[in-house]
Parts: C-alpha cells; structure tokens; sequence
C-alpha cells in the first residue's frame, strides 16, 4: 500500500455498497498525508461516513483542512496534509456548463430549467459522471499530490467505468442530435419548425407528458445544443484520465464467494481494456480462533476472578457453548481464506490487503487509524 500511495496521482476505490469503500479511502488518505504527500480524499456518499471519521463537519465540495489535533492522532506529520471534500453532484454539472456557457442570460436558463435540474439530480448514471467531472477538474489543477475517490456504492463495480461511455453514447444518440438540431437563427422551439413527422411523434407525446413538458424539453435542447458537446467531449477526457498509469483503482470487498466472483470479473474487465487493477482491499476479515476447545475453555473461565461464583455445571455449560461458537467462528475463517486464495490464484500479480474485523464500526479516529495501520503495515 505504501508504494502504492506513493506512485499514483489517483486512487479510485469501487466496489459494492455497505464494504467499507468509504474506510478504505480515508485511510488511504491518511496514508499518503503520513508519506509527506498533499492528499485530497472525496466522496459522494451523501451519508456523514468519511465526515464523521475525519472529524470534519459539514463536509462539502469545497475542500477541508483537518484539525491539527486530528492530524496528530491519526499520525499525520508537518510534512504532508490531508483534505476532504464531498461531491456535489449538482455543483459538478453546474460548473461545467459555467466553463462552456458564456453569456450569463443563457446559463441562468439553464441552470433554471426544470429539466435540467431533474437531469443532474435523478438521472442514472448521474452520481456517477459527476463524480468523474469532479475528479477531472481536481487533478487539472495540480493542487494535490494524491486524489482518492469514494465512488457511489452500486451493485457491480464496473458501473463507475461504464458512466463516461454511457453518457457519450446518449449524447451521440441519432434522437437526441434529431431533436437538438435546428439553424442558428432558431431562437425558441415550435412543433411547426419540424418535420410533419417529428411534430406528429411530438403532439401524441404531449397528450402523455403535458404540453409543459414539452416546453420545458424544447426550451432545453435548444439551450443546451452545444452545451452537449462539450459534455461529449469532457466525458472521452474522463475515459482517457481513466486509463492512464497514474491512476490506480482499488476494489473493496468482502470475503464471500459472491464477492470474489465479481472481483474475478472486474479484474478481467480492466485487464482486457488495458488497465490492470491496482489491488483489492479484503476489508472485515476474520482472525483465526485462537481457542476453541471445551477442555481449554474451561479452565480459562475458571480462573477469571470475575467468574469465581460460577460453579463446575455453569462452567461447563459455558465452556461448550464457547467452543460452539468458536468452531462456528473457525469454519467462517477457513471459508473466508479459501476464497482469498482463490482470489490470489485467479488473479495472479494483484495485491490483495486483509484488513481485520474491528470490534466496532469505523466512526471515530482511533479505529481509523488503525485500518491506516493496517494499510502501512502491508507494505
């Protein structure tokens, strides 16, 4: 992980919801702020998770610095600093069509248009792009030595790597350039400015959405015409930042079966477009047992002073319902690290990083500290 860290300019961590994306890339971050390095760490998760363990309320779009007392705690020298900041998927739209939009009277309409602002806050694949644009224009600037992004938490990874190209394809879309083309004379949309064709299909789509929508749609498409070129444009820049060496994508899972599958899989994706995969991070795995026999367990509960009242039959129960539990706990393990190995065999050349089962939830700075740790520790 420390080289890792120290030989990329972006680190994108992808994966399911609910595996510890969010952990992994704060503390990554800290990580590469320990190494001396300007580190920013993003996420779009709308939930307080990366707030809450870098101790920086409110975050927003706009980076923050963390307290010196944070810094200390999680090891953080003079050398390096560590930012965060939240995607705002909104924002992201927002000022690309500032980039592109000179005149002030057409990006008010715009940015006013109901449709629009449907577009960048519902829209599938809308989380997604933004997170790339906001990815794109931070490591334009050239303010941080590292960039790690927390990508939304969908079902398969690859989702993340497939929105730059779905969102092309849609622009390109032989019906969406049909009904954004007119002359620039053209300053308002009109169904009699179309083919009978195109203003029949239009009129018996009214009688189903509304004549406002319809409004709102040719009003949109009339403002946003070459606006959507450069969405095009910026969304093969984001395929090709993609793919270049300096970026690294990390996947975060889970030990299970299910999970290993798709890591195989997304592994294999990356590899076929030519951009191999930087690592998985194996986050919640599970120590071996270190005592599962009724015999040992009973003379353990045995000489716990705070047990001294219990009597041989409540030891005895107690000591078999242990090593219940702890052969329970030894085949998860023994599962968990056939499927790790599988992983390894399948994958060759990918490094993969165990992080331990916490005994709580990582919401605070010490037991992120200890997944940066963790991270340091492999090397």
């Amino acid at each position: 992980m420390k080289r890792l860290v120290s030989g990329k300019q972006i680190l994108v961590c992808v994966g399911p919801g609910g595996v510890g994306k969010t952990t992994a890339a704060a503390a990554l971050g800290v990580l590469a702020a320990r190494q001396g390095r300007r580190t920013l760490v993003c996420t779009i998760d709308p939930a307080p998770r990366l707030a809450d363990a870098l101790g920086v309320p409110d975050l927003g779009p706009e980076p923050r610095s963390l307290a010196d007392e944070t810094n200390r705690i999680l090891g953080i020298g003079q050398s390096g600093t560590l930012q965060a900041a939240r995607v705002d998927t909104g924002c992201a739209f927002d000022r690309l069509v500032g980039e592109q939009v000179a005149d002030p009277v057409l990006r008010a309409r715009i940015l006013a248009n109901p449709l629009y602002r449907q577009m960048t806050a519902d829209l599938t694949g809308a989380p997604e792009y933004a997170a790339t644009l906001f990815l794109f224009d931070l490591q334009r600037s050239r303010a941080y030595d590292l960039i790690v992004l927390d990508t939304p938490p969908t079902a398969n990874a690859l989702d993340f790597l497939a929105t730059p190209r779905r969102l092309a394809d849609a622009i390109s879309s032989p019906a969406l350039q049909w009904l954004a083309a007119r002359s620039p004379k053209v300053r308002r949309f009109s169904l009699q400015r179309l083919s009978a064709g195109g203003a029949l299909v239009l009129r018996r789509a009214g009688k189903l959405v509304g004549s406002q929508f319809l409004d709102d749609l040719g009003a949109f498409l009339l403002d946003v015409r070459d606006v959507l070129g450069a969405f095009l444009v910026r969304a093969r820049d984001i395929e090709a930042m993609l793919r270049r060496p300096e970026v690294g994508f990390l996947l975060v899972l889970s030990p299970e079966t299910a999970a290993i599958n798709e890591a195989l899989y997304f592994a294999g994706h990356l590899r076929r477009a030519g951009t191999p995969l930087a690592g998985f991070v194996a986050n919640r795995v599970l120590a071996v047992p270190g005592m599962v026999e009724a015999d040992a367990l009973r003379a353990a509960l045995a000489a716990l002073p705070a047990l001294a009242d219990m009597n041989a039959a409540q030891l005895e129960a107690a000591a078999l319902q242990l090593a219940d539990l702890g052969a329970y706990l030894a085949y998860i393990t023994q599962q968990q690290q056939k499927e790790l190995a599988r992983l390894a065999a399948q994958a060759p050349g990918v490094p993969i990083t165990r992080v331990p089962l916490l005994p709580h939830d990582v919401s605070n700075l010490e037991s992120l500290k200890a997944v940066a740790d963790c991270f340091e520790l492999a090397g």
